[in-house]
């Protein structure tokens, strides 16, 4: 770990640790029923008020997150590509297809579909599950809410469902000129090897494990002479904003090679394939970073 990562998980317990403590005194004390808060209105309005902000931020995240996807896939074919189609037509080094996700696919469509028909018999047919009294007790910000998830189920539908019967693009592709890296059908676009000025297997916070929080995910890091270029080409206006905070944060961690992360777990038994092809193309930034170690 490095020691930006230690400040990472330093700061992160500033935050997590009051904001846990609050709740659960807050669930403590409605579990027994019986509060020594009780009758004061202010105590009471801090706790929900604490709750609204926790799922208010938890909400603008996703959401903004759903947006930004949903922009590129819809105007995905409209951004104006990086003249990299050399890099495309080159001759052919290497392609990592996905690995078999028929099942998994097939698992998310089912589930998509179920939650989709559920929010569209409460739209047309509400009075199959609430009663009348209840509906028009329903305030606009609830309607919002539903609202939002409903097209975010429809458009989860319509992308399960062409990963279902389309299949996947390849994970890699590198050519003698560039390569393209495309995990979860999301794709940087195709790069040019000139423009990789450093590489080096590193680790970056991700998710979290199931009782220690955030983990260590191994990654190749790969630092770009013009990302700014790579991800205005690439992605749609919004999906780039995202980009481009998840690019200061890797490279914070990674400490200057953030720019693109390649997941070991995406090439399964090829990764050390992709490791020989990148020393052989970028033996430059390897060395320089062989001399700095």
């Amino acid at each position: 770990m490095t020691g930006n990562q230690q400040k990472i998980f330093r700061t992160l317990k500033w935050i997590f640790y009051p904001v846990a403590l609050l709740m659960m005194l807050d669930f403590i004390l409605k579990f027994i029923g019986h509060s020594p808060l009780e009758g004061s209105e202010k105590s009471n309005e801090l706790f929900e008020m604490i709750d609204s902000v926790i799922m208010m931020v938890v909400f603008l995240v996703v959401s903004v997150g759903v947006l930004a996807l949903m922009q590129q896939f819809f105007t995905k074919g409209l951004t104006q590509p990086k003249d990299t189609l050399e890099a495309a037509n080159a001759k052919l080094l290497m392609k990592v297809e996905p690995g078999n996700q028929l099942v998994g696919n097939l698992i998310l469509f089912v589930i998509v579909l179920g939650f989709s028909a559920m929010l569209n018999l409460i739209l047309f047919k509400p009075l199959f599950i609430f009663e009348q009294e209840q509906i028009d007790q329903f305030e606009l910000t609830e309607k919002f809410i539903f609202g939002f998830f409903y097209i975010i189920a429809h458009f989860l539908l319509l992308v399960f469902g062409m990963r279902l019967f389309k299949g996947m693009p390849p994970v890699f592709i590198a050519t003698e000129k560039g390569f393209c890296y495309e995990p979860a059908g999301v794709s940087s676009g195709w790069i040019l090897w000139e423009d990789v000025v450093e590489v080096r297997e590193s680790s970056v916070l991700y998710g979290s494990g199931v009782n220690n929080g955030p983990v260590l995910m191994p990654v190749l890091g790969i630092k770009l002479m013009n990302p700014e270029e790579y991800n205005a080409a690439a992605f749609a206006p919004l999906l780039q904003r995202v980009v481009s905070l998840g690019q200061k944060l890797n490279n914070y961690q990674t400490e200057g090679v953030g720019d693109l992360l390649l997941r070991p777990s995406d090439f399964g038994n090829d990764y050390g394939k992709v490791i020989a092809l990148f020393k052989q193309k970028s033996s430059a930034a390897f060395e320089y970073h062989s001399l700095t170690e």
